[in-house]
């Protein structure tokens, strides 16, 4: 059982190096007061299916700070505002389950205890839920459970009622 493990845990190890080589990754800077500064950050599996393509990944940039720690992001429709969540939460949760993160190594990026997300479109016609609803009751959970030490990302956020509603729910959430 003990060889088990010890070749268990070699097998993690060298996954985590051929990962780290594979995708260019390495571990960030670790902040301590929930700082998050993703530098030319890349989402791993759009990276490689744009490879295949021959094509070039868009790094992102981004900072959340305490005093800073909502970014909001607009533009146009397919102008890769739902990729840059998505990025932000596959390498957050990379970091966490200790995987090297694609991103510039001066990076920095901290631990959440909770990580909620509301990202794509989540209607049921089995809960009688619209797209509205179901992020209305997405956000009554966030509202709930999230504290200081919450990664909270929210996508499309007032979709399905009017924009100056949209807005003043997000505002108080």
């Amino acid at each position: 059982l003990d060889a088990a493990r010890y070749l268990g845990e070699i097998d993690f190890l060298m996954a985590k190096a051929q990962t780290a080589l594979e995708f260019i990754a390495g571990m960030p800077i670790i902040s301590e007061n929930g700082e998050v500064n993703l530098r030319k950050a890349r989402h791993p599996l759009l990276e490689k299916a744009l490879k295949k393509e021959k094509k070039e990944i868009v790094p992102l940039t981004a900072t959340l700070t305490p005093q800073k720690h909502i970014l909001l992001i607009s533009g146009p429709n397919a102008g890769g505002k739902s990729v840059c969540l998505k990025t932000v939460a596959m390498l957050q949760y990379m970091l966490q389950c200790g995987l090297p993160v694609p991103m510039h190594e001066a990076s920095t990026m901290g631990f959440f205890k909770q990580l909620l997300m509301d990202i794509g479109d989540e209607q049921s016609i089995e809960d009688d839920l619209s797209t509205y609803s179901s992020h209305l009751r997405n956000m009554k959970h966030f509202v709930r459970y999230a504290n200081a030490q919450t990664l909270l990302l929210i996508d499309e956020f007032g979709t399905g009622t009017e924009p100056m509603i949209g807005g003043a729910i997000a505002e108080a959430v």
